[in-house]
């Protein structure tokens, strides 16, 4: 009997750890806004103007110095949610694969509760346009119990649309708004706004509401802001908006940008200071990144040098992702990680954090960095840091003139290596005008390049590398050149 009794403890005290541990996992809000490139924020080196929040999210947590998205939204979502390149599961703009999963559904298994709000566009789908196959995703379907999504055309029935259009106003162009007078499909079921609603008000009130309601139990949130995409609209914080017409409040204004930035900031603001309300900012993760750089019409100052926005573009205006971490109690105030961080690191970050179990029957190329987050060692048994990162970039694999670049390339942190065998040293020629030449090139250069092509070789075959469009420079770079040089008359 004594014996029995014993083992009965023992097998007791076996379960305890995993039980405890399953205790503390802690609630997890990513954050990631869409389209503001690091010269916007004061804490990476802006000066252009300022934003408090951000200052308080890096003086109280931790900063990233060299986190990387891809250059342009869907790219970079489908990289982030799923863990995986670019390069082996992009099928095409506005479309997550269906076959995917995502870090919603992982989550979701964990045993958390799930939400999402802001900006989806992956259903690929038909939708009030009729223009793709219907083959991408819809967020109930990975992985997220609750929901609160701008209402892109694509992600609307044609019904839902003309709900939507029937109360617009005559005359104003017909476009779903993910700001003034919004569209909003909330659980799946089209709101009734009108021009005095305010859509990231609503984004950010629904998943309040959310972390209310499920404070006592791990939840995880999923925050892909329509903030700071264009049109560059007033804010509800900017001077005289309450007077404006609903036309005025559409209307598109570079001069607006600052003011869409803080309001950013103030977002984020109203959920720490609800973690804090609620007495759970200990037992919460909160990460903050972007998906892509600046708009291109923007210009900014940051650390001594003129940035103009690169979204689209694979240079680092384009997808050098401002990220940060808060975790009360957990990350040193204060503290600087300036380790590799490639996208699809967040998704195996998010289900070490939750205990989630990783699927085994594809590739993940995301690697963990909870330990960082938590203080341990650069190198050790629970954390490497990475040598290099990848990145494919072909954002419509779809056309056979693309609009934008379709590259391949290795990066790590300094030397840069392209698929066509172009290679960058960022530390010289961070724009990345004129590529190194290696005929008289020291043995140093010559072993990164020959790590770097490893790196590439390890990932699918792929062509075509189009980055020089038949041996030109695409367009867009063209002009983002042009645009260099008239600055620099200037000054």
């Amino acid at each position: 009997m004594m014996i029995r009794k014993l083992a009965i403890l023992v097998s007791v005290y076996l379960l305890l750890p995993s039980v405890f541990v399953a205790a503390d996992r802690p609630n997890i809000i990513l954050i990631m806004a869409d389209d503001l490139g690091m010269e916007s924020l004061e804490c990476f080196g802006g000066t252009s103007f300022k934003t408090p929040t951000f200052n308080r999210l890096a003086t109280e947590g931790m900063r990233f110095t060299r986190c990387f998205s891809q250059p342009i939204c869907t790219p970079s979502r489908n990289k982030i949610m799923t863990g995986r390149s670019n390069a082996r599961n992009y099928r095409g703009f506005g479309m997550l694969d269906k076959n995917e999963i995502t870090f919603g559904t992982l989550m979701k298994s964990a045993g958390y509760r799930t939400a999402i709000a802001g900006k989806w566009q992956l259903t690929g789908g038909g939708g009030s346009t009729g223009t793709k196959d219907g083959k991408g995703s819809y967020p109930d379907d990975c992985g997220f119990d609750e929901t609160c999504m701008w209402a892109y055309d694509r992600d609307v029935t044609k019904h839902q649309a003309e709900q939507y259009y029937s109360k617009f106003p005559e005359g104003q162009k017909q476009k779903m708004s993910r700001f003034w007078y919004p569209g909003i499909l909330k659980n799946g079921r089209l709101m009734d706004t009108d021009e005095n609603d305010f859509g990231p008000d609503i984004y950010s009130n629904f998943l309040l509401d959310f972390i209310d309601r499920n404070h006592e139990s791990p939840f995880f949130v999923y925050y892909p802001m329509t903030l700071t995409h264009n049109p560059f609209v007033p804010m509800p914080i900017t001077s005289g908006v309450d007077q404006m017409s609903l036309s005025e409040k559409l209307s598109s204004e570079t001069r607006n940008f600052p003011d869409m930035v803080r309001y950013t900031g103030l977002l984020v603001e109203r959920i720490l200071k609800k973690l804090d309300q609620l007495g759970i900012a200990e037992n919460t993760l909160v990460i903050f990144t972007s998906d892509n750089g600046n708009y291109r019409s923007l210009v900014y100052e940051m650390n001594g040098r003129t940035v103009i926005g690169g979204k689209g573009l694979p240079l680092d205006a384009g997808l050098h992702a401002a990220t940060m971490a808060w975790w009360k109690g957990k990350i040193q105030p204060g503290s600087t990680c300036d380790d590799l961080i490639d996208f699809s690191d967040f998704f195996s970050t998010i289900a070490e954090a939750g205990q989630a179990e990783i699927p085994s029957d594809r590739v993940i190329d995301g690697r963990s960095f909870l330990a960082r987050l938590e203080g341990q060692s650069y190198v050790g048994p629970t954390y490497t840091p990475r040598s290099a990162i990848f990145v494919h970039y072909d954002k419509d694999p779809e056309k056979d003139e693309p609009d934008f670049r379709r590259v391949r390339f290795a990066f790590d942190g300094r030397y840069k290596l392209y698929l066509d065998g172009r290679m960058f040293d960022l530390s010289r020629d961070i724009e990345e005008l004129s590529p190194m030449d290696l005929a008289g090139a020291d043995t140093e250069v010559l072993s990164t390049r020959t790590s770097l092509q490893q790196v590439l070789d390890q990932m699918p075959p792929w062509q075509p590398d189009n980055s020089f469009f038949q041996g030109q420079p695409d367009p867009l770079t063209l002009e983002r050149i042009e645009r260099m040089r008239k600055l620099a008359e200037d000054d």
